[in-house]
């Protein structure tokens, strides 16, 4: 099986004018970030981190059972939004529990990613029999981020060429790359087991066209040194979204 990372939709170009690649963005409720990053066969589901946490099933209530309720919360709304988002291709009431990793343990016929920040969580879910074979989000707030970890995530090449391309600042910029890794890291690791560093990806950003593209500095089970994971990104109403997707068909 030959395996493909592609920005999703390629029937559809997302360019400039869906991009605010401005600091300070204001916050609103937005019904959906990721529905034009992602195959419209790919199931999402969104909501707002706010009121009274959904019921979990058991195996998944276990592991908040002595969270804080703010991340009672956020998990149990991630896991609301994956199971709707599982509803929607046909895989109703299905539990999600956390393996010994850390991460969802999806059913066997579906991938999917989950991601949760500040006000709002989220999950895309996909079929394996439409040729899917891992999805990766994450959402994070459109602001600086913290400096000291700005050395930790991207180098200042990687930081001063995003900020020019993109109109941002430096912390910015530093927090699109976090953003950018932090999804494609959560796409490769289903499939390569590998915990990886945020150094060990390059990202370069074509901001007219929303694409990222996270390429590796070193090899690791599944995928080479240099090997390219393609993604797309947005910024608006106060969040960064990112999405990467392989899948076994023929890049377009």
């Amino acid at each position: 099986m030959r395996l493909n990372s592609h920005p999703w939709p390629t029937s559809r170009r997302y360019g400039a004018k869906n991009l605010r690649l401005a600091p300070g963005v204001v916050w609103t409720n937005a019904v959906n970030y990721f529905a034009e990053l992602l195959d419209p066969r790919i199931a999402i589901a969104e909501a707002p981190l706010t009121g009274e946490p959904p019921d979990l099933q058991a195996g998944e209530a276990l592991v908040v059972a002595r969270a804080v309720p703010r991340r009672r919360l956020e998990f149990a709304i991630g896991r609301n939004c994956a199971r709707k988002a599982m509803t929607a291709l046909g895989y109703a009431d299905a539990a999600l529990p956390r393996g010994h990793d850390r991460m969802p343990v999806w059913p066997v016929d579906l991938v999917g990613s989950i991601t949760h920040t500040g006000g709002w969580a989220a999950a895309a879910v996909a079929r394996r029999d439409q040729g899917f074979v891992a999805i990766g989000i994450d959402l994070e707030p459109a602001d600086e981020l913290a400096f000291d970890l700005w050395d930790s995530v991207c180098n200042s090449a990687e930081r001063e060429t995003l900020a020019a391309i993109c109109g941002v600042t430096p912390g910015v910029a530093a927090h699109l790359i976090f953003c950018m890794k932090e999804a494609a890291f959560k796409c490769q690791y289903p499939l390569s087991g590998a915990m990886l560093e945020f150094a060990d990806f390059a990202v370069d950003v074509d901001a007219q066209a929303g694409t990222f593209a996270a390429t590796y500095k070193r090899a690791v089970p599944g995928f080479q040194m240099h090997d390219r994971l393609i993604g797309r990104f947005a910024i608006r109403d106060g969040y960064i979204a990112s999405a990467v997707v392989v899948t076994s068909e023929p890049a377009s």
